[in-house]
């Protein structure tokens, strides 16, 4: 073999390694948890919601909290080294959306801007979006006309429920008793199912699903209240259902994220009583490491997790002479809660970028808890490693809504134009 020919044939193999070594390496750089970038620091409120600055400082309990002890009744699995963390992004809400939403909703008002949002509203309903950093929140509920905490085609229900009363020989009647109108019973309230077809229906109209993956679960309202005569034992009679409630929660790769939810009641007729969510997408911000699931149970043994929702209140520091500390009791018994095992979960979390305010979507440990006596549950606490996190809570700016053309004055029939009143 020649020098020169040895020399091409080295050439085209290191030509080749080269080449096999830059596509493996932009491979690994679009994987889920690999890449030698690292993601940007988070910065999250003290608690996943609602935090105040009592939880900040540790102040003690305002009233006497019962110990709580942490055993495990299994060894707890390693859940891997990193997961994606995702920021909720809102989208720039203006009128033709509000009126999208009033337009499914039937609602017959025109837009009107607020210096929270938008709201719209006519004689019978009200429709508000509170808008802010990463969010917008969207509320409907009607009201009805001269009558207190009835629904919509139930005059004077309270609450849903239905009354009656009970007869000498136990029987229960409706109509007219001493001489009080009672109501009458829900009509075509939908069942679950329909329920669910409504609901999606009405949600796929106004945008808010993004094409997502949702789980849905349907809960009831309603009841009956009977009164009965001195002496006379009260039948057992079955609720009445005046309404259902639809609740889509969010689903990511498999998981229900804690938080981020949709509710749309439905009541009689199928007419919508209410709808309630927030209005965003998530959006990627990268993966994070995470700390050993050891390591945060170890947190929550000794009072130092993050947890996802508020805990319960604790006292304000107060630094003035002689302020009162109020101790937990020692003589109250202790909790003893048996961990079963843990998951990784996802859970919604109050955050910041200079100042404003957002939603990151951040990975959990959903520990799998059981207490002689009660159902089981799930303890929620943040699974990131603390190295990549700045814990704060800054005043939010408030950011400004979006500039909007002004209202066309209505026109003046006649030509003639209207004289002020005093």
């Amino acid at each position: 073999m020649s020098r020169a020919r040895y020399w091409g044939i080295s050439t085209a193999a290191v030509i080749v390694l080269v080449a096999a070594a830059c596509g493996s390496a932009a491979q690994s750089g679009h994987g889920p948890s690999t890449g030698t970038t690292a993601p940007a620091r988070l910065e999250l409120a003290f608690s996943g919601r609602e935090a105040t600055a009592s939880a900040q400082e540790g102040a003690p309990a305002i009233f006497p909290v019962r110990p709580t002890e942490y055993v495990l009744d299994a060894r707890l699995p390693d859940l891997g080294p990193r997961a994606p963390v995702r920021r909720m992004d809102a989208p720039e809400l203006d009128s033709a959306d509000v009126k999208r939403f009033a337009s499914a909703l039937d609602l017959g008002g025109v837009p009107v801007r607020k210096p929270t949002g938008w709201e719209v509203q006519d004689a019978d309903a009200t429709l508000a979006f509170i808008v802010s950093d990463g969010r917008v929140s969207v509320s409907y509920s009607p009201g009805v006309a001269n009558a207190v905490g009835g629904s919509p085609g139930s005059p004077g229900s309270a609450g849903g429920a239905t009354t009656g009363s009970a007869a000498a020989d136990g029987s229960v009647t409706n109509g007219v008793t001493n001489g009080v109108s009672q109501p009458r019973e829900p009509v075509d309230v939908p069942g679950a199912d329909a329920a669910r077809t409504i609901a999606r229906a009405l949600l796929d109209r106004v945008g808010v699903l993004a094409g997502q993956e949702w789980s849905t679960d349907v809960s009831d309202s309603g009841g009956v209240a009977v009164a009965c005569a001195v002496g006379v034992p009260c039948p057992t009679v079955p609720p009445q259902i005046s309404a259902r409630t639809v609740t889509f929660s969010l689903m990511l790769d498999g998981t229900r994220v804690d938080g981020v939810d949709w509710s749309v009641t439905i009541g009689e007729h199928r007419r919508i009583e209410s709808l309630n969510g927030e209005w965003a997408t998530p959006a990627p911000r990268g993966n994070y490491p995470l700390r050993s699931t050891a390591d945060v149970f170890a947190d929550l043994q000794h009072g130092k997790a993050r947890f996802t929702g508020p805990q319960p209140m604790t006292a304000l520091s107060d630094s003035r002479a002689g302020a009162p500390s109020i101790e937990p009791s020692p003589t109250v018994p202790a909790v003893i809660v048996h961990v079963t095992g843990v998951s990784l979960g996802i859970a919604r979390w109050d955050a910041y970028d200079e100042g404003h305010t957002f939603l990151d979507l951040v990975p959990t440990y959903r520990f799998h808890t059981r207490v002689e006596g009660r159902a089981s549950s799930d303890i929620v606490v943040l699974a990131l490693d603390p190295g990549v996190v700045t814990f704060t809570n800054p005043v939010p700016k408030t950011k400004p809504l979006p500039a909007q053309p002004a209202p066309s004055p209505p026109p003046v029939s006649g030509g003639a134009e209207s004289t002020p009143t005093s």
